[in-house]
């Protein structure tokens, strides 16, 4: 189940970013005062193939791949986002409809809306 993490850092006055995450989900949403969302990374398979979908009102929905650069145990490599246009959208809905239940019903039917959309975005 998806819990709010408190104290989240806030960089714009205009805008507050909420995180919520459990052992499969980080989900960041942004929203402006009005409650309406502007932006959210939703981030999934946390611990095995960690991949992140996204919308803004600018770029619209990407889908990405983490790379955690870690391909040796020698060097410490920072974690980019890498460009991947597979998205196994059917998981991630069901995935976000069990543990999303709880969150505030403006933010959890935004994100799944996009998700619905990435399913025809991503598809094939």
């Amino acid at each position: 189940m998806l819990q709010r993490i408190r104290g989240v850092r806030q960089d714009e006055a205009s805008r507050e970013r909420h995180w919520f995450q459990d052992d499969y989900f980080d989900l960041f949403v942004w929203t402006e005062p009005s409650g309406a969302v502007v932006s959210f990374q939703l981030c999934y398979d946390r611990s095995h193939h960690e991949r992140v979908l996204a919308w803004n009102w600018t770029e619209g929905l990407t889908h990405r791949r983490v790379d955690d650069g870690e391909q040796t145990p020698v060097k410490n490599r920072s974690p980019i986002m890498a460009t991947d246009a597979r998205c196994s959208v059917d998981g991630v809905a069901a995935e976000f409809d069990r543990r999303g239940m709880e969150l505030d019903a403006r933010m959890r039917d935004f994100v799944r809306q996009k998700i619905e959309e990435a399913a025809i975005q991503f598809s094939g």
